[in-house]
């Protein structure tokens, strides 16, 4: 039972839920309830897992003193099963990625390769802030049709995960330290905090352009005041609750895009 919790617990089913829930939407969106946006969600939700078990087996050392608690630290996974798995949900998600249309299928190898090469490599904070926040870009021409409205929208969502990458590093430096990368410059919280609120304005132009109903203002008014909260503490050194808002502002973003009319 334990060693099946710890299998769980390596998917990330909060962050997982996120990614496939955005893919899901934009898709069903666009393409309906179609072959195609069965495959983009499948293939979506294999490359996340995989990408999640590939970190923890690269991270194991970094873990051990970060996050003690998870699976591979704990011995219930080793790293070799942890690859091991990796590759093979990577595998069937370029497998069903395939079966998409073209675009589609380069978005999602370009996105493969960010994503390992952000989990393998010592890649600096703000840079791999920015690939971050291009990965979540990415699930929204590749579950819609590229257009400006997707692109904004896109934007919309991955800009905070810029700031929000790069307070975890804050927050994991520690264990980042014992990798043998740099721990985060002092005055990169000062980016994050003008990203947070940035991305607090920027959640008012499609509106501005008339691509939403009145339907999209109450959720994203949430969205803004997450925004703007986060940019606040996180300018004072308070780091410890960029997961509660910006699972908050996520939430909220996804309800304006479907009450607004993606």
């Amino acid at each position: 039972m334990e060693r099946a919790e710890a299998f769980v617990s390596l998917v990330r089913p909060r962050h997982t839920a996120q990614i496939v829930g955005i893919v899901a939407i934009v898709s069903i969106a666009s393409h309906g309830l179609t072959t195609t946006s069965l495959y983009a969600i499948i293939s979506s939700l294999f490359l996340s897992i995989s990408i999640f078990f590939l970190d923890d087996a690269h991270d194991y050392e970094s873990d051990r003193v970060a996050h003690p608690r998870r699976p591979v630290p704990r011995g219930l996974i080793t790293t070799r099963q942890a690859y091991t798995i990796s590759a093979i949900l990577m595998l069937l998600g370029i497998l069903s990625a395939s079966m998409l249309f073209f675009y589609q299928f380069v978005i999602f190898l370009t996105s493969t390769i960010v994503a390992v090469a952000i989990s393998v490599l010592n890649i600096n904070s703000l840079l791999r802030a920015s690939l971050s926040a291009f990965l979540i870009w990415t699930l929204f021409p590749f579950g819609a049709f590229p257009d400006l409205k997707t692109a904004l929208f896109g934007l919309i969502v991955a800009l905070p995960h810029v700031g929000g990458s790069i307070t975890k590093d804050f927050i994991h430096s520690r264990g980042d330290i014992i990798q043998g990368l740099k721990p985060p410059p002092d005055w990169s919280k000062y980016l994050a905090s003008t990203i947070f609120f940035l991305s607090g304005c920027i959640v008012w132009v499609p509106k501005m352009l008339e691509f939403v109903t009145w339907l999209y203002i109450p959720p994203i008014t949430v969205t803004c005041v997450s925004c703007m909260v986060l940019g606040v503490k996180i300018s004072r050194g308070h780091y410890e609750k960029v997961y509660i808002y910006g699972g908050i502002g996520m939430c909220s973003t996804l309800a304006a895009f479907l009450l607004g009319g993606f």
